[in-house]
């Protein structure tokens, strides 16, 4: 061999040459295969032996998928193989090939969109689903109270259904849809109630509204269950319903309160007369958004029976104090109607909270002028109301101001209508009573 080597010296290029691609393709051959690389989306995902086992196993998922929906499904994954030489360590079996597959892939099934001001935010099985749904949105929010009747319910926002193939995994049922629109979340946080638990405290808690809550977990008592479960949502609507009502009602007239000066008996404080309330029939339209009024129009006025003042008799010694009724009236008269939904604690809470519906009226506590009306950081739209004899009432979280700085208020005139400004956990008003700098408990002025 060495001497045809030798002899044969110009073969040599030719027979390197040769020798390292016979070792190279046994190499090659050695890690890499003939077979298909397989692309999701134009991505190189894995790689397959035969073609025809990509075929198989995206056939099998789909009829899989089909049988749980019962309807027939639209490959919505792009998928493609090329055929080439591919590693042999990332080839997979068909039965790997297929899980691999199962995971990435996704199918359209026919569906309805629910679209608001152009955008998709829910997808339901039909359009009839969509539109029974939409309906149901109405009917919740439409309804009217007592002494009303519905003049038009409508849509803030543009609202339209289209038919179209969508996504299987996007599709959902019209409940949790409903949900998805009222709330503006798929994935509410949840809280189990505990001992001593009410509506009002978890949602000061979580910097929420009650209004919230209650819609959110379809509550039609405010009476909570140890161990029951909440969804929790700070709700914002993809959709809100706007109604239009006329209606008529009776409104309680607050009294008002004189104080007559009896020199004759200069440290005595006595009541006269008792203060009734009077009655007057009105008839209005109010607009409202999710249920709740943002505005209302008087449209008659009609007094059924008049108030009768409250008379009391003070002698020119006496100093009206808060723990005696506070003010130069001798009394403070509850501002609003509705439950405490929040005592006095001290610089802890400094107040008491009323609850009620957003725009009802708040009414001065008793006569005085207006130091301040505006808006001010936590206490958002703020009133206060100085009575003279170092009395000052306060009024916090105001929808709207009725009043202006300097202008003076009888006892029981509107000033502002209640609401949610500022640091608030839902529409409440935010009561307080200073007397000579100090803050005391509203309870022990309040008649």
């Amino acid at each position: 061999m060495i001497d045809y080597i030798r002899q044969n010296k110009t073969c040599l290029p030719a027979v390197a040459v040769i020798t390292v691609l016979l070792v190279g393709l046994i190499w090659l051959l050695g890690i890499r295969t003939p077979g298909y690389t397989v692309y999701i989306n134009g991505k190189n995902e894995f790689a397959i032996k035969h073609k025809a086992d990509l075929a198989k196993a995206i056939n099998g998922i789909e009829r899989v998928k089909e049988k749980i929906c019962s309807q027939d499904l639209e490959l919505a994954t792009q998928v493609e193989c090329k055929k080439g030489l591919v590693s042999r360590a990332g080839l997979l079996s068909p039965d790997e090939a297929q899980k691999k597959l199962a995971a990435v892939l996704e199918f359209k099934v026919p569906g309805a969109a629910i679209m608001v001001n152009g955008k998709a935010v829910a997808y339901v099985e039909s359009k009839a689903s969509a539109n029974s749904l939409l309906e149901k949105l109405k009917k919740e929010y439409g309804q009217p109270e007592a002494g009303e009747k519905v003049v038009d319910v409508s849509f803030a926002e543009k609202v339209s259904v289209k038919e179209e193939k969508i996504p299987a995994k996007r599709l959902m049922s019209a409940d949790k849809a409903f949900d998805l629109i009222c709330t503006g979340t798929s994935n509410p946080e949840k809280y189990i109630v505990k001992e001593g638990d009410n509506l009002w405290l978890i949602a000061r808690r979580n910097d929420m509204y009650v209004a919230d809550i209650v819609k959110a977990n379809r509550l039609t008592t405010e009476n909570l269950q140890l161990e029951q479960e909440l969804i929790l949502v700070k709700s914002k609507p993809y959709i809100n319903v706007v109604t239009q009502v006329e209606g008529e009602k009776i409104e309680q007239i607050p009294f008002q309160t004189e104080v007559l000066v009896d020199k004759n008996f200069p440290r005595s404080i006595r009541v006269k007369t008792e203060g009734q309330n009077g009655e007057k029939h009105i008839v209005y339209k109010a607009s409202k958004r999710n249920g709740l009024i943002e505005k209302t129009d008087i449209i008659e006025e009609k007094i059924l029976k008049q108030a009768v003042n409250k008379v009391i008799v003070k002698g020119t010694q006496v100093t009206m104090v808060a723990s005696r009724g506070g003010g130069g009236s001798g009394s403070l008269d509850w501002p609003t109607y509705g439950p405490i939904t929040q005592y006095f604690k001290g610089s802890a809470h400094t107040g008491v909270d009323i609850g009620g519906k957003t725009g009802q009226a708040i009414r001065a506590a008793d006569s005085g002028y207006v130091s301040f009306a505006g808006y001010q950081g936590g206490y958002g739209k703020f009133v206060i109301v100085n009575h003279g004899n170092g009395i000052v009432t306060r009024y916090a979280h105001c929808s709207s101001i009725n009043v202006s700085t300097g202008q003076k208020v009888g006892k029981g005139e509107t000033i502002a209508a209640l609401g949610s400004t500022g640091r608030s956990s839902g529409p409440h008003l935010h009561f307080e009573v200073l007397v000579n700098g100090s803050f005391t408990n509203p309870l022990n002025s309040l008649r």
